[in-house]
């Protein structure tokens, strides 16, 4: 699937309206095709297969785009509109989806994709740091490999802890957040839903001479962490070729809240990307992709972070990733419509620096471990193919989609150095000083996936659209023996190199249908199956007293969902109600070896039951007025233990208000941003947290229209964040309870935010 605007394949969703539609609609991610150059190829029969089916037409005229997915905006001076903005990404039309466009992007001036995505219901976020974090979507984190990151819509797969980092918002055309089971398109690791990031495209006419046709440049400031953003861009195209290529930078000091400043919270990050694209004719379209990203930033708090300053201060420098992809989209004369395939390879670097501090009750750190890993690789290569089957029969219109796709994750051991310093706890004297060099500390591992999904789609009668897909997916994982800890006893050893190479199966599926009760009134209904793999790291983990379980099974899920929709032409009104039932969740538990006890096994046997309701709305009162809101419940058990999953944020919303000038030369957007308190609790994990609620104000002024049209597409963007500077923390951060309560344990989110941000486009 390629980054871009979508393609309706015959006819829209059940959801849309009835009058329109004679098939339902499998949204598929189309690549943006080029302006068809007029060549040779265009035949007859092209042109005679354009016109009798209209819907699947590939883009026409002497554009580089397709229209984008229904609902989407790229300007933040314009109405957001009525209905809620669609996903380009392939899914079953039952799916819970939400989106975050480009014009809500460009109008708040996001620090990072951390900061864009908790603006989605059924998503909280654990901060670590100023642009890190992790995600809680539906009740589990995607730091546990619960929610994969896919970027235009190819698995983005090997640092789960810190793959928000590589994504400035400025690269970005827009957020596709899938809520729920996303396995059976999907595959692994969708068990609670999927983040799919949409990078910016080209756009323009591909036609003539090749030259440059446009580009761009922004300079941000924000007070919170005295933080500098830029992006410089620009594109071309002729010939039927074109290209658009950027470059991203951000900078930030340690950001205030109003307990003071928050230490190690700094960052600095630099990348670009260049995407070169290719026409031959209409609805053909081939695309290079190529991005790096280099980061430098501490954790204050949070996964790998907390306690925080002065116990644990934890670095990435740097945290690199290196990416290239490659991809087709067709439209097709015969049985297949639309076919889709690309191929990708990502590659990792991560260097952590750690310095560790036991300190006693007279303030003395006692013990000192000053300690680097280099996390080498993974080196991660995948891919995916799409194909899209309409037809009419004799029983109503359907749609069959086919896919195919895989990755093999090559993830060397890491190696380290160390040095322990020990100190007087009466004087702070050294007392002693010790060196380890850089070893390489665990084996070699592999993990290798392929999926086939199956997903089709069925209109019996105008009302009502039927959904069904199944897929299966084959996992290998192998590992090297050595090197092994020397720590690690020979009767462990043993039990490691007995089993090395492991294969695994798990099939999934899914029932759904769309019942328009009334013209503006959809009914929604959908059961599913998910599933997570255990990774390289799980199957085979080993320590001195911990054993490793290649015989872990994954972890699998159930979830009955259902919901309503409500749209006219200037609102629409969207709520679901899910209740998933999880088994086998991996815990670790005390076994024998041969008879002799004190150690532990990760094995499957947790379960988990997490039920709640997800509700997002828009109105457009008036050509320039639009409110908007949305509101998540969310209660989650350890059904084993009967105590509360931690770090759920039982109740949060957002509600707000924009107002477009009719003309264009400017737009105010308010928001308030909500949650409350947190009392249902497993207190061995997690610390209760306070209700809040959050006043942001933000606009955006056209300058070419305000000042002088001299400055034509010029905009100077505003914005005051946490306006009353309250001191608040997200339920989902993560907390040590071995340390005491701090603000950085769980860690504050950031203080009031005066935003200043010049964008202009030429």
């Amino acid at each position: 699937m390629t980054a871009a605007s979508s393609v309706i394949a015959e006819a829209q969703t059940a959801s849309g309206s009835s009058q329109q539609s004679v098939l339902p609609a499998v949204t598929v991610e189309a690549g943006k095709p080029a302006t068809p150059r007029r060549t040779r190829r265009q035949s007859t029969a092209r042109a005679t297969r354009q016109t009798q089916s209209p819907a699947v037409q590939p883009a026409q005229g002497r554009q580089a785009t397709a229209a984008a997915p229904e609902g989407t905006n790229s300007d933040s001076l314009k109405p957001m509109g009525g209905r809620l903005p669609q996903p380009g990404i392939p899914h079953p039309p039952t799916q819970s989806i939400s989106v975050v466009d480009r014009a809500q992007i460009e109008a708040t001036s996001p620090t990072g994709l951390l900061d864009v995505l908790a603006s989605v219901p059924g998503i909280s976020i654990a901060r670590s740091g100023g642009i890190g974090g992790q995600i809680y979507l539906r009740g589990f984190s995607s730091n546990n490999f619960r929610s994969p990151l896919f970027i235009d819509g190819d698995r983005f797969r090997g640092r789960n802890t810190l793959q928000l980092n590589y994504l400035a918002p400025d690269e970005v055309e827009r957020v596709e957040v899938i809520r729920g089971p996303g396995s059976v398109v999907y595959g692994s690791e969708a068990l609670t839903g999927l983040v799919n990031v949409v990078t910016r495209s080209y756009s323009g006419d591909t036609s003539g001479p090749f030259r440059f046709t446009g580009g761009g440049w922004s300079a941000g400031y924000g007070s919170v962490a005295n933080s500098f953003s830029t992006y410089d861009w620009v594109k071309g195209a002729g010939q039927g070729f074109d290209f658009i290529g950027g470059f991203a930078g951000r900078w930030g000091s340690d950001y205030q809240t109003a307990l003071g400043t928050v230490p190690n919270s700094d960052y600095q990050s630099v990348g670009g990307n260049i995407k070169l694209g290719y026409t031959p004719d209409i609805g053909q379209r081939l695309e290079l992709s190529l991005r790096s990203y280099s980061e430098v930033d501490g954790r204050a708090g949070g996964v790998g972070g907390a306690p925080g300053a002065p116990y644990l201060q934890v670095r990435q420098d740097p945290n690199q990733v290196h990416s290239a992809r490659i991809a087709y989209t067709g439209e097709l004369d015969g049985l297949v419509k639309h076919v889709e395939t690309s191929f990708y390879v990502n590659y990792f670097d991560t260097k952590l620096s750690t310095i560790n501090n036991t300190i006693n009750a007279a303030g003395i750190a006692t013990k000192t471990v000053r300690s680097t890993s280099h996390v080498i690789g993974p080196l991660v290569i995948g891919g995916r193919s799409l194909a899209e089957i309409p037809w009419l029969g004799p029983w109503g219109a359907t749609k069959t989609t086919l896919g195919l796709d895989g990755f093999r994750e090559a993830r060397p051991g890491s190696e380290s150095t160390s040095e322990t310093i020990t100190r007087n706890g009466t004087t702070g004297v050294v007392t002693s000083d010790v060196f380890s060099p850089y070893t390489k500390q665990g084996p070699d591992t592999t993990q290798s996936n392929v999926g086939a999904f199956v997903l089709h789609e069925w209109k019996p009668i105008q009302p009502l659209t039927l959904s069904a897909g199944g897929r299966f997916d084959w996992f290998n994982t192998t590992t090297d023996t050595s090197p092994l800890a020397s720590t690690i006893p020979a009767n462990v050893r043993a039990v490691y190199a007995s089993k090395t190479n492991v294969d695994q199966t798990a099939p999934t599926g899914s029932l759904g249908f769309v019942y328009a009760v009334l013209p503006n009134v959809d009914l929604l209904g959908n059961l599913a199956t998910s599933f997570r793999q255990p990774t390289n790291s799980e199957l085979f983990a080993v320590t001195a007293t911990q054993l490793p379980n290649p015989n872990l099974k994954p972890e699998s899920g159930v979830t009955y969902e259902g919901g309503a929709r409500f749209h006219t032409t200037n609102a629409e009104l969207k709520v679901t109600a899910f209740d998933t039932h999880y088994e086998n969740f991996l815990q670790t538990v005390a076994v024998t070896l041969n008879g002799v006890g004190g150690y532990t096994q990760s094995q499957n046997v947790g379960k988990a039951e997490v039920t709640g309701v997800e509700v997002e709305a828009r109105w457009q009162v008036t050509p320039a007025v639009n409110l908007f809101t949305n509101f998540a419940q969310l209660r989650g058990t350890n059904t084993v233990t009967d105590k509360p999953l931690p770090f759920l944020a039982p109740y949060r919303g957002r509600v707000g208000i924009q107002y477009a000038d009719p003309s264009g030369a400017y737009s105010i957007l308010g928001v308030i941003d909500w949650a409350a308190s947190k009392t249902r609790i497993d207190p061995a994990q997690e610390y209760t947290t306070s209700g809040y609620a959050i006043p942001k104000l933000y606009a955006t002024l056209q300058l070419g229209k305000l000042v002088s049209p001299q400055l034509g597409d010029t905009k100077l963007i505003l914005g005051v964040e946490n306006i009353f500077n309250t001191a608040y923390v997200d339920a989902s951060t993560f907390v040590n309870r071995s340390y005491p309560r701090s603000f950085t344990n769980p860690l504050v989110e950031t203080g009031r935010n005066i935003s200043v941000k010049v964008q202009h486009t030429f």
